[in-house]
Order: structure tokens, then C-alpha cells, then sequence
């Protein structure tokens, strides 16, 4: 038996007639062809654990074939490790399964690697006898030295959650997430590139108690196979004993308790570095890349590259204008770069040496839980008040904890800190004040403390109206005033007290946006103003920054009475030769050479002209103008030219990325217009099969067909032309509301003096949506 035929086939045991199906196949193709694939039921597994028989056997194989006609948490972790394995790798579903409620749309991995249909044996056979035709996929050797950890992130953020990123924290190390609230979808080809550059991977396995587990255990058997391949430090978490496969209950750390993953994550952190010190070079041989495979263009995520952003930042005048300290409030799309200058204006701050720089990322789990607890027994007249009460202290207690982070060592050394140093330590250590873990960590404790306090005096009663005094005490374990007066003596000998808000908004519910929601920002405004004003009376300055999603901001300002008080800047994109430009800067940070103009970089990395147009501008035009979209599209259209070992991007693999990249788009447009309204969860999919030129009479029956209620559907008609969904079709030309740079009134304008007109689905969505372009 020639060895390059021995292959595995991996599948699920029910429905029984997949295996059926699969058993005559492989009866086939060993009766005719010289092939041998083995399948779960031919292991000898008396006395063995089935898991370990099974990726003993993938070592030994050349080739992987799997079925995912029903989603399973054992054949993904086996697909993820015979990547990792460098194993070739054939993926089928039989088209006459129903899905059940986990989808193939829904998890998002297997959609970007690519999976055949068949219906019956024969055709099964027949895609069988090309095994020795798939190449494996290509695995880059390069290690994120200086971010080496990977975190499969969950929807919500727990207490749990919270504690795992606190002790990655801990340990010190930078890590790189995915993140679903960022990405609705994970990409096989994003995971890859994740795991293969990190030393260690954490894998939280969600119980059958949380929303939405099914989907990320799925992404986590798919993470933790391929760090397993790939002989990763691997370590997966369970929330409790529910639902981990028996066959890999002995791969999972189980805990019950938030308090249970500090030994884990410990454990875990003492296995990354020692394969820090061990040989970096990979067990596999590396062979010569092309230049499309070495050709790094960062991440899609600022947050993922936190360490390597700097080096082909694009300085934008929004960017300038924050770190002058012009910008109070910056205003963007998700993936419009927010986060990018949160992080780029926070390390360039702090690296100076008298600066005290605040990076606070509030947890918008742990604001949902205090927003409905204090709710639940103020009345609203109080309510205010009581927020902005909680918001000052945090962001003194934070500004204390900095200070005495940043100085530790310092104030031994200098005369004039030490004693102020040792006195602001007395105080913010009183009473026992809890110090241990991250931001959310500490929030969390002092949300904790107003909710038994409030229990205590006064039970389960709702709508009390608390004195002054009463609030003071529930409220604060320090003297507020005390505590104050000490940080302002110790912010004399410093220079400017940055305060960045990130991600507040980030997390909140998609049941849509309510009034309370934005009473939580505007508290945190006033409280950063109130202290603003306090500082600068002693000749302190205080430079604060939040940052806040488009939708977020323009609710904030209809509900402000004093608006257009804070200077604000708004991050979204309207010029094309911009976005060409952030490309070019991330090309020429692999350090080329040669011409580095973007016209002559650009045909290095693809083909210069798609369907008639040229190819950067192609893409541009699917990227709804956003920095993170573009980056994405650009990235599966690259993965797919390297997985066919193309020496650049070609027209197939711009047609397989843009395919891939319109599935994520269309769910990441649709959660973003239903966090603005619950009530238009999922409207983009009436669109299915829809005409790519549409009137509105016809946009608004499509939405009645769906369901939609008369009473939405001029609200929902705003949000497609507001998010770039549709476009007006003006003189033969298509324009979306970036044309109209981000102007709703003049694009509304326009519809009341044309009346009816055509309106046009972006492109970007026509694959999802199986829309004809023609």
C-alpha cells in the first residue's frame, strides 16, 4: 500500500444514514482505487481513550476527510488538529441533511476553508478518488513575540470571563483575541494565523446555560484542534461539567468557580514560557515563501496589534487633533479606527514619564448589571445624580491606582513623591479596598458593595429615594473629599492625567439602545468634567477622550439639552486614496524594496483589473469605507490565493474572498442596525434573492413579506441608506451615504426631490444575499 493513500474519515454518529452513506463509499474506494481510509469504527478502542486512538491515528494518516453535515465538537477539534498537523484536509456535507440550530453560517469557519456537497454514495466516491489533489494548507512559522497569547473570547462578559482575562493579565502577558462582538464570524483562515503565531492559546468552553455556547464551542474545538496540531500551550476552561464530549473530558480544565481559573491560567502561564525558551524553530521544516505568503498586513482588529500598529499607523488629522487634546468625544463606525487612536494616543502618552495615562476599558456586561441595579431601587430623579456619584470615584480611585502602579519603584528614589506616595497608598488601602485583578475586575467589586449595602438597610424595595448622606455611604468605602485633595498634591509634581475611554458601549445589548444607556454616558462625561475642573483649579492638566460609537453618539445629543458642548471628532472615511494609503503603509512595514508608491506595490499582491475595473478600487467599493472591512476583504482574498499557491491575488480567489467576506458583512451590518432597535433583528436577510435594483415601494414590501410592521419600515428604510446597505442611483450613478459624507439630511433631500427613484444593494452584499450581479 502506497503510504500517500492512508487517510481517516471523521464523522458524526447520527444521523445513522451520513455513516451509511460514508461506510459504502469508503467500501468503494477500497475495493477500486488504492486508497485506505480508516474511520472511527474500525479503531480498537477496548481499554483505550477513543480520543487519544483518534489523533493517534490522524499522526499517522496523510489526509483527513471529514463530514459536517451535522455539526460536531469532536470532527471540528479533528479537522482544527490535522491542520495543525500539516495533514491534508477534504471536507464534505450530504445536502439532503437538515441543519439543525447550529449552521455552518452561524459558526463561520467552515464556509472560508471550503466543503463539498454530495447526496449519495457515488458522488461521495467520485470526490474521494481526488485525495491525492488536495494540498494541505499553509501554516506561517512566525511567532508574535511580543503579543504571544490567544483568547477565544465569548458574546458576553461574565464574571468568569472577566477573571480569565484578569489572570492572562496577571501573568503578564499581551494577548490577541477574537472577540464576537468585533467579529461576528471567525474565519478558518484568520484562526490559523492566529494560533500558528502564538506560544499559548486559552480556550473557554461555555455550559449549555449561556446564549449562544453551541457557536463558540464549536469556534473552540476548531482553536483548540489546531493548537493542539500545532503543539501549542493549550489550555481549555469548562464553565461547569456541561456539555464537553466525554471523548475529550480529560483535554478540559473544569471549574466552577470564577476563583478555580487563577491555578488554571497559572499553570498555563509557566508552559508559555518555557516554550519561549525552548528552540523557536518549528518542527516543521519552513520552506521558501513567496512574496504574497510573507507579506504581513497587520491585523483587522487594532486590539490584536497593539505592538506592531505603530509602525504603519496612519496619522489622520482626527488622530492629531486627539492627541493635541482637542477631541473630548471620538465619533466612528465599528471598524472605522477608534480603537486604533484610543491605543496609538495611550502608548505615546504614557511612555512620557510624568504623564499618567488611564486606559479603561468598562466592561459593558458588568454596566448592564449596574445600570438595572440601580434602577431597580432609585427613582430616575436620582438616578443621575447617583451614576455620576459612581463614575467620579471610579475615575479617582483609577487615577490613585496608576499613580501608585507607575511609581512603585520611583518614589523610593525621589524625595519629594516618597512621603505623598506613602500617604495617597494609606488611603486608597483603607478599609480594606480590594486591589486584585484588571479594571473590570475592580468595578466589579465596588458594584458588588453598593448592591450588598443597599440589601442590608433596605431589602427588596424599589423606588427609594436615598439622602445625600445615605447615597455617600452606600456608595464609597474612602473618603471622597480626603482622597481628592491627596491626588492633586501628588499630581503637582506630574505633567497631564490622560483619561481614555474605550469599548463603553461595547457589548450592550441588542435588545436596542434605551434612555438609560445613554444617562451611563452622559454621567461619565459630567464626572470626567467635574474632575477636570477640579484639577485644573490647581494648575493640573486633564486631557479626557471617550470614544463611542455614530448610533451611540447621535442618541446622546437628541437626549442632551446643552449639546455641541463637548468638542467632538468623527472618524468615518470618504476618501478612497485614504484607505489606499493605509494599505501602502502596511505593505512597506515588511520592509520592500523598491518603488513604494501604492501603484507599484498594488500588482506585487494582486492582479490589477477585476471584471473590467481596477482591482484596488473594486474592493474599495465593497468596503463600506471602513478601514477594518477593507483589511478583511483584502485578507480572505490573500488567504485564498495562498491556500492555492498563487504568487499573488487573482481573479478566483477575489470572487472565493469577497464570497466569505460578504457573509461576515452582511451579519456584522445586521447587528449593528438591530443594537439600534431589537425590533429589526435579522431584516437584512428579507433580502435574500432580491433584485440588485430595487424602488422603495418595492424595498417596503419586500420588509412587509418578512414581517415587518407598517409603523418600522420608514425607520428601517433610514438604516439601509445610513449603513451603506442601499444607495441612490442619481444620474446613472450609484452614490451611499459616504458620497453624501455621512449627511442624512441631504441624502433624504435628495429622495424628497427625485421621489421615485432606483435604489441600488451594495454589491458587498450581493454574495450573501445570492443576488445575480448581472
Amino acid at each position: 500500500m502506497n503510504r500517500k493513500n492512508i487517510g481517516f474519515y471523521a464523522y458524526a454518529s447520527s444521523p445513522r444514514e451520513i455513516g451509511q452513506t460514508i461506510e459504502e463509499a469508503i467500501n468503494k474506494i477500497t475495493e477500486k482505487d488504492d486508497i485506505k481510509i480508516k474511520t472511527w469504527k474500525a479503531l480498537d478502542v477496548v481499554g483505550h481513550f477513543i480520543a487519544d486512538q483518534v489523533l493517534e491515528d490522524l499522526d499517522a494518516c496523510d489526509f483527513l476527510v471529514a463530514d459536517i453535515s451535522i455539526l460536531n465538537f469532536n470532527v471540528t477539534y479533528e479537522i482544527g488538529y490535522a491542520i495543525g498537523r500539516r495533514k491534508r484536509v477534504l471536507i464534505f456535507r450530504n445536502k439532503s441533511i437538515i441543519e439543525k440550530n447550529l449552521t455552518i453560517r452561524e459558526v463561520g469557519i467552515f464556509d472560508t476553508l471550503g466543503y463539498k456537497e454530495y447526496q449519495n454514495s457515488s458522488e461521495l466516491y467520485s470526490f474521494l478518488k481526488k485525495t491525492n489533489k488536495c494540498e494541505p494548507l499553509n501554516i506561517p512559522n512566525k511567532i508574535n513575540i511580543k503579543s504571544p497569547v490567544y483568547l477565544l473570547e465569548g458574546l458576553h462578559k461574565t464574571d468568569w470571563a472577566s477573571r480569565i482575562v484578569s489572570r492572562i493579565k496577571k501573568a503578564r502577558y499581551l494577548f490577541r483575541s477574537f472577540d464576537p462582538n468585533e467579529q461576528p464570524r471567525l474565519s478558518a483562515n484568520d484562526a490559523i494565523s492566529q494560533v500558528s503565531q502564538s506560544h499559548g492559546i486559552v480556550v473557554p468552553l461555555l455550559s449549555s446555560n449561556n446564549i449562544g455556547y453551541e457557536v463558540h464551542n464549536m469556534r473552540g474545538a476548531f482553536i483548540a484542534g489546531l493548537a493542539d496540531g500545532m503543539r501549542k500551550a493549550l489550555c481549555i476552561l469548562q464553565d461547569g461539567e456541561d456539555p464537553v464530549p466525554i471523548d475529550y473530558r480529560d483535554f478540559v480544565n473544569v471549574s466552577f468557580h470564577p476563583n478555580d481559573v487563577n491555578e488554571y491560567i497559572a499553570d498555563f502561564a509557566a508552559r508559555v514560557a518555557e516554550a519561549f525558551q525552548q528552540d523557536s524553530s518549528s518542527e516543521f521544516a519552513a520552506k521558501d515563501d513567496s512574496f504574497l505568503q510573507a507579506l504581513d498586513l497587520g491585523s483587522t482588529s487594532a486590539e490584536n496589534e497593539m505592538r506592531t500598529l505603530e509602525r504603519y499607523y496612519l496619522k489622520t488629522d482626527q488622530f492629531l487633533k486627539s492627541l493635541r487634546g482637542e477631541a473630548n468625544i471620538v465619533v466612528g463606525r465599528k471598524g472605522s479606527g477608534k480603537s486604533a487612536i484610543f491605543l496609538q494616543v495611550r502608548d505615546r502618552e504614557r511612555n512620557k514619564k510624568g504623564n499618567i495615562v488611564l486606559d479603561l476599558k468598562p466592561d459593558g456586561y458588568k454596566l448592564i448589571k449596574f445600570k438595572e441595579l440601580i434602577l431597580s431601587f432609585l427613582e430616575e430623579g436620582t438616578f443621575q445624580h447617583t451614576i455620576m456619584a459612581f463614575w467620579e470615584y471610579v475615575l479617582l480611585l483609577e487615577i490613585c491606582y496608576k499613580i501608585l502602579e507607575k511609581d512603585r519603584e520611583n518614589h523610593k528614589r525621589d524625595h519629594e513623591l516618597y512621603e505623598l506616595y506613602r500617604n495617597l497608598a494609606d488611603i486608597y488601602h483603607a478599609e480594606g479596598y480590594e486591589t486584585e485583578g484588571d479594571f473590570s475586575e475592580r468595578m466589579g467589586i465596588l458594584m458588588e458593595k453598593i448592591s450588598t449595602e443597599y440589601k442590608s438597610k433596605h431589602g427588596e424595595k424599589q423606588n427609594v429615594r436615598l439622602t445625600s448622606s445615605a447615597l455617600t455611604e452606600m456608595l464609597y468605602c474612602h473618603d471622597v473629599r480626603e482622597l481628592t485633595r491627596q491626588i492633586i498634591e501628588y499630581m503637582r509634581h506630574k505633567e497631564v492625567c490622560w483619561l481614555l475611554f474605550d469599548n463603553i458601549d461595547k457589548g450592550w445589548p441588542t435588545s436596542g439602545l434605551e434612555h438609560e444607556d445613554m444617562l451611563l454616558i452622559r454621567a461619565l462625561i459630567d464626572a470626567t468634567k467635574k474632575i477636570e475642573r477640579q484639577f485644573g483649579k490647581s494648575g493640573i492638566d486633564v486631557n479626557t477622550i471617550i470614544f463611542l460609537r455614530n448610533d451611540v453618539y447621535e442618541l446622546l445629543v437628541k437626549e442632551t439639552s446643552d449639546r455641541g458642548k463637548e468638542a467632538s471628532v468623527l472618524l468615518d472615511w470618504t476618501d478612497p486614496d485614504l484607505l489606499r494609503e493605509l494599505i501602502r503603509l502596511r505593505i512597506i512595514s515588511n520592509e520592500i524594496n523598491g518603488a513604494s508608491t501604492f501603484e507599484a506595490l498594488w500588482p506585487k499582491i494582486c492582479t490589477s483589473h477585476y471584471k473590467g475595473e481596477e482591482s484596488s478600487q473594486y474592493l474599495i467599493d465593497r468596503s463600506l469605507m471602513r478601514p477594518r472591512f477593507l483589511l478583511n476583504l483584502v485578507s480572505q482574498c490573500k488567504s485564498f490565493a495562498i491556500n492555492l499557491n498563487h504568487e499573488k491575488i487573482l481573479g478566483d480567489d477575489i470572487k472565493k474572498g469577497l464570497k466569505a467576506y460578504s457573509t461576515d458583512l452582511l451579519a456584522d451590518i445586521g447587528y449593528e442596525i438591530s443594537d439600534v432597535d431589537n425590533r429589526t433583528q435579522d431584516v437584512l436577510y428579507a433580502f435574500i434573492g432580491s433584485n440588485a435594483t430595487i424602488k422603495q415601494s418595492e424595498i417596503c414590501a419586500v420588509l412587509k413579506e418578512f414581517g415587518i410592521e407598517d409603523v418600522l419600515l420608514e425607520k428601517i428604510f433610514e438604516l439601509l441608506l445610513w449603513y451603506g446597505f442601499i444607495g441612490l442611483v442619481v444620474d446613472e450613478e450609484v452614490k451611499y451615504i459616504y458620497n453624501f459624507n455621512y449627511s442624512m439630511k441631504l441624502m433624504s433631500g435628495i429622495v424628497k426631490k427625485k421621489g421615485n427613484m432606483d435604489y441600488l444593494i451594495n454589491p458587498a452584499f450581493w454574495p450573501a444575499l445570492m443576488i445575480d450581479e448581472n
